[in-house]
């Protein structure tokens, strides 16, 4: 990121306001990716997955590593797209996640490229932030076959990630019977029976640290009118599980509560893992890598968020590098990152691909 040139590319795709769905503004933020990748005569093409576009830099049919990343952003006041430095960081939407640890493994890949290594292959898709199954889940049955390991820079700091937390989310609903708002007592109030679920169902799931299994209700819904005893209600709600073996309770523990208040509950998605061996050969040449760079040891940590490496790893079982830099307020309005850790990012994936 000393590079005057990375600074601009970075300033320009934050200033593109590519929000997961607008099609039209990542496709734009993509082609600013491309011409610098033509720039310096390597392959590249744009594509289209049900609508969502993705590019891929490099010969994806001889590469074994993949580095990846996502251009959508989550929604942000139209100021928040506008970046800014200040005592050696960068404010915008995106700068954290992912648009500047983009830029950062982009450099250290032209680098690496224009050094020789041409079996690495740069991939960024444009839904990951709402799920990412019509890009990298996609890729991942479909182009990613040959790939060995990987590295994704999509995280909430320098820390390796071991674990990260698998995304369920469900659906409960409740029935009553209706009546009028004045006399409650001739009907059956589902909303308040959800809640009595819902709230049985978090207390069940949810652990007592931040580093386990968490579960949160997101979205709740009942009645049509303010004076109607409502005769239906819904809830989603968000569960974050931290390890495969915990499911078979948390499935129990479900129909326990929903069979207590007379509720129905149903899956929205499946919960995807993703776990890292700790004496990893690549996880080993990482900690090698950084510490050249960094001079100071990693760290380790369970990640509360999800990225792409679930599908990587579900699919392909392949030794995946996931990490990202120093920042903070990712999804909110005062999203930042340090410019030194871009710098040393860059670094680090540079010195890690060499010593492998």
């Amino acid at each position: 990121m000393n590079n005057a040139k990375c600074m601009s590319l970075l300033k320009n795709i934050v200033e593109t306001t590519s929000i997961s769905g607008d099609i039209s503004q990542c496709l734009k933020a993509l082609k600013l990716i491309e011409v610098e990748i033509k720039h310096n005569n390597i392959p590249i093409f744009i594509d289209f997955n049900e609508g969502f576009p993705f590019l891929i830099a490099g010969n994806i049919n001889s590469a074994s590593i993949l580095f990846l990343s996502h251009i959508d952003v989550v929604p942000a006041k139209i100021d928040s797209f506008l970046m800014k430095e200040k005592d050696g960081k960068l404010f915008g939407r995106g700068v954290l996640d992912m648009k500047g640890p983009l830029v950062a493994s982009l450099e250290a890949f032209i680098k690496l490229w224009k050094g020789g290594r041409k079996n690495i292959v740069y991939v960024v898709t444009s839904d990951e932030e709402i799920g990412g199954f019509k890009g990298a889940a996609f890729l991942v049955k479909n182009i990613f076959t040959k790939i060995e390991m990987a590295i994704i820079p999509d995280s909430s700091g320098e820390d390796l990630v071991l674990i990260q937390k698998a995304p369920f989310h469900i659906k409960v609903t409740a029935k009553g019977k209706s009546a009028h708002g004045s006399k409650p007592w001739e009907g059956v109030n589902a909303a308040e029976i959800l809640l009595r679920c819902c709230a049985e169902i978090v207390k069940k799931v949810n652990g007592n640290v931040r580093q386990s299994t968490t579960a949160t209700i997101c979205q709740f819904h009942s009645g049509e009118s303010t004076n109607t005893v409502p005769n239906r209600a819904e809830a989603i709600i968000d569960i974050r599980i931290k390890q495969k073996s915990e499911v078979k309770t948390i499935i129990n523990n479900l129909n326990n509560s929903s069979k207590n208040f007379g509720c129905e509950w149903k899956k929205i998605d499946e919960p995807l893992f993703f776990e890292s061996d700790i004496n990893n050969f690549f996880i080993k040449k990482w900690q090698q890598a950084f510490m050249e760079i960094h001079h100071k040891h990693v760290g380790f940590m369970v990640e509360n968020g999800a990225s792409d490496a679930r599908f990587l790893w579900n699919e392909l079982k392949i030794p995946i590098i996931v990490t990202s830099v120093k920042g903070g307020g990712a999804h909110s309005n005062h999203e930042w990152v340090d410019i030194n850790s871009l710098n040393k990012l860059s670094e680090t994936i540079v010195k890690f691909i060499i010593s492998l």
